[in-house]
């Protein structure tokens, strides 16, 4: 008989002391388990940076006529250009060697010369060579640059007289400028009111 007390107080005590470990064992706080973090996601790769387009290249400006072209196309120069024509002066103020100021007359002020003046002219060329080329005035010389001149260097040797007026109205040997600084590969035109003839 206290075999039988002796081993069920053995069970008895072992199952109990079974019970305290669990309950210790549930009293311990759990570690937290790690979140796993998710991956970060990878760049993107770059794309390619787009070229900008070129921007299309500018027309070319077209290229100055010279003298002769620029005289020609005067609608008020006809008369000029013939006398140019008839004096073969023409083809010098087609070169691109030359470099000449053009004071170019109007028709209606080669209307104005005495009867048969054009016709004496063409037929003495020489002569007709003279006066045109006292139109002419050497280097590029622009209405602002003339007027500092107190005369004006001409390609037939005379020089031209310069005056300025007090509202600043300039003249070239009583000439009035109509239209100036007229641009060509080769020089300038401007045009004025009369035929310049040199003095004998």
């Amino acid at each position: 008989m206290n075999l039988r007390l002796i081993a069920l107080s053995l069970l008895v005590a072992s199952a109990s002391t079974n019970v305290a470990c669990k309950k210790d064992s549930a009293s311990e706080t759990p570690e937290p388990v790690a979140e796993s973090t998710p991956p970060a996601p990878e760049p993107e790769p770059e794309a390619a940076a787009t070229p900008e387009p070129e921007p299309p290249a500018a027309p070319e400006a077209p290229a100055a006529k010279d003298l002769a072209t620029v005289v020609a196309g005067l609608e008020k120069g006809k008369t000029f250009q013939e006398l140019l024509v008839a004096a073969e002066l023409d083809k010098d103020l087609a070169s691109a060697d030359v470099s000449l100021t053009i004071l170019v007359p109007t028709d209606e002020a080669f209307a104005k010369l005495p009867k048969g003046t054009l016709d004496k002219w063409k037929k003495n060329k020489e002569q007709l060579q003279r006066t045109l080329k006292y139109h002419f005035i050497p280097g590029l010389n622009d209405s602002a640059k003339i007027g500092n001149y107190r005369t004006a260097p001409t390609a037939a040797g005379p020089e031209l007289p310069i005056k300025q007026t007090q509202d600043s109205e300039m003249t070239i040997d009583g000439a009035k400028l109509l239209e100036i600084n007229l641009p060509a590969s080769n020089g300038l035109v401007h045009v004025i009111d009369k035929v310049l003839q040199p003095k004998k």
